[in-house]
């Protein structure tokens, strides 16, 4: 019997490249629906693609529904578009009806969108049901090492990474001696770390740490590492990064892994 192919909701970045390439090594057909603003034709190239506003969930559901897909993974980077930019379809009127009567945080945000596309038959999978290998195992990635001073800060970045995700505010922090230098909000990590870079004192590199949030939803918005983390940490002085073993996604692990190593900066994955 032929296997059914994996959805792919396609956003910004290497993510999706990274898994068509997986899913094509691997024989797993796949049909790509790439959304305008963010995912490029180039990106798609290897796999079966259309493009869809996003806004327009009726044209997106019926492209995979015509397709015979069933599970949909949701990869690559999105920013909240303003209402100002959604021009949506009918679904997408009846979901962004949904949306208005919730506070709107990102779970609330995902976990609504997740609703209505699994009310019409299909299922959201997370990328490690697709691609394990994506995510990040324990241990350190490279030559470099974190000393004892990093890893007290990777323990203050720590209890304060989870603190702002228990409230939904972010996932990163960047630590130096102690200081908490500047913690992830809504202008995200690529922001965050600039600030740090801005408030930095001398003496040793400040460090970053990313987590996830407490009873995180692994379907959607799992925090990625990836080359260009490493470039804002090159150009902001950052001397390495700790993530969550199991929850964080590590894209182009080869070539990040080079660079850091290139760089003097460490990498490493921890369970607490």
């Amino acid at each position: 019997m032929q296997q059914q192919p994996l959805g792919i909701v396609a956003g910004s970045g290497m993510m999706p490249v990274e898994i068509i390439k997986h899913c094509n090594k691997h024989h797993i057909p796949v049909f790509v629906v790439g959304l305008e603003s963010f995912a490029t034709a180039e990106q798609l190239s290897e796999a079966p693609h259309t493009f869809a506003k996003i806004g327009e969930a009726g044209k997106i559901l019926k492209a995979f529904k015509e397709n015979n897909v069933r599970d949909i993974v949701l990869a690559g980077g999105i920013k909240r578009p303003s209402f100002k930019e959604l021009i949506p379809d009918w679904e997408g009127m009846k979901i962004m009806a949904k949306l208005a009567m919730k506070k709107m945080s990102d779970d609330n945000l995902f976990r609504v969108v997740i609703d209505e596309v699994e009310n019409r038959g299909f299922k959201i999978v997370g990328i490690e049901e697709v691609v394990p290998e994506m995510l990040f195992q324990e241990g350190i990635y490279g030559k470099a090492k974190p000393d004892k001073d990093d890893m007290n800060d990777i323990e203050r970045g720590w209890t304060v990474a989870k603190a702002i995700g228990a409230v939904d505010v972010g996932q990163a922090v960047v630590v130096q001696e102690g200081l908490v230098l500047a913690m992830e909000a809504i202008e995200g990590t690529d922001q965050m770390l600039a600030r740090a870079a801005s408030l930095r004192k001398e003496g040793k590199k400040p460090i970053m740490v990313k987590v996830l949030k407490p009873g995180q939803d692994m379907r959607v918005d799992l925090p990625a590492i990836g080359l260009q983390t490493i470039d804002l940490f090159i150009k902001h002085g950052i001397g390495g990064i700790a993530v969550e073993a199991g929850g964080i996604l590590l894209i182009e692990k080869d070539a990040v892994i080079k660079k850091a190593d290139e760089n003097g900066i460490f990498i490493i994955g921890l369970k607490k």
